[in-house]
């Protein structure tokens, strides 16, 4: 972790609750095992969870997280004689044996906060909210809404049902005899109006915070975190982002998209891309139509 980053840390420190200081120390190289924790010994109640941290690097890169929990803090479940023992000694000792503790608690108690990213903690936490998924039914508009507001949180969502008609292979139909050749007299295939759900994206900007356009970035999320929950589950699904680019130009390079990417001067007109079309069953098996432009 670079200099500036630190400092910014412990600038914000006291903004921050522990699992999303957790994130970001794991996204710059640091697991469970450089850091400890600690908490702040004090008899006055705090009105932040952490109080501070710390970036040792030698010998050896170590974090202390302290926070206003513990068995050092205001709510210490330890004997007041204990407190009023330790200010009267001249060394730490006893205060480094009840931290060792303290560690051990702290982490095991942070660690419960979010039991699902410890598979010690929840064995078959991956199957079990599969199965929670199920009996929440995702063909429901409020559990759909709720799956692509996870997958999409910074963009407005619309989610209703509608009725679409679907190809379905139809017996041959013939009258009389028929010496043209094989196939259907009267086609193979039969229009029929089925249920389903629409989902609609709308995106006020064309490109997202990543940088990358939201017909891709969209794409990317939609393959990569509602196709394993929603394949499990037979459903009529169109996925469509509506981008509400109000000015622009044309631009002739990789990151522009014809088609979708307004011209300068054009009157204001949302523009729509397809995501996915079909039954999400068959995301198993890769037959849905995907990627068309309407």
């Amino acid at each position: 972790m670079n200099g500036p980053l630190e400092q910014r840390l412990r600038e914000r420190i006291r903004s921050f609750d522990i699992p999303a200081l957790l994130e970001v120390l794991q996204a710059n190289g640091y697991g469970d095992a450089e850091i400890e924790y600690r908490s702040y010994r004090t008899t006055v109640h705090q009105s932040h969870l952490v109080h501070d941290i710390q970036f040792f690097h030698q010998p050896r890169e170590r974090i202390i997280i302290t926070v206003n929990v513990g068995l050092l803090s205001a709510q210490s479940p330890l004997p007041s004689f204990m407190m009023r023992t330790m200010d009267q000694l001249d060394h730490d000792r006893l205060e480094r044996l009840i931290g060792f503790f303290d560690h051990l608690l702290l982490e095991e108690c942070f660690s419960g906060l979010y039991p699902e990213r410890d598979a010690a903690l929840l064995p078959g936490w991956d199957e079990a909210a599969r199965d929670r998924l199920r009996l929440l039914r995702p063909p429901c508009p409020s559990t759909l809404h709720w799956l692509f507001s996870k997958t999409y949180p910074e963009a407005e969502l619309a989610v209703r049902r509608h009725v679409r008609h679907q190809k379905v292979p139809s017996r041959e139909m013939r009258l009389g005899a028929s010496a043209l050749g094989e196939g259907d007299a009267m086609g193979g295939y039969a229009s029929i109006p089925t249920g389903g759900m629409e989902v609609k994206i709308h995106c006020n900007e064309p490109f997202a915070a990543s940088g990358k356009p939201w017909a891709v970035e969209a794409r990317r999320r939609f393959e990569e975190e509602l196709v394993p929950l929603l394949s499990e589950t037979g459903l009529m699904l169109t996925v469509v982002v509506v981008l509400r680019e109000r000015e622009g130009f044309l631009r002739i390079e990789r990151d522009s998209h014809l088609g979708y990417d307004p011209l300068h001067g054009a009157p204001p007109q949302a523009q729509h891309v397809l995501l996915f079309s079909g039954d999400t069953s068959s995301l198993r098996k890769g037959g849905a139509e995907q990627g068309k432009l309407p």
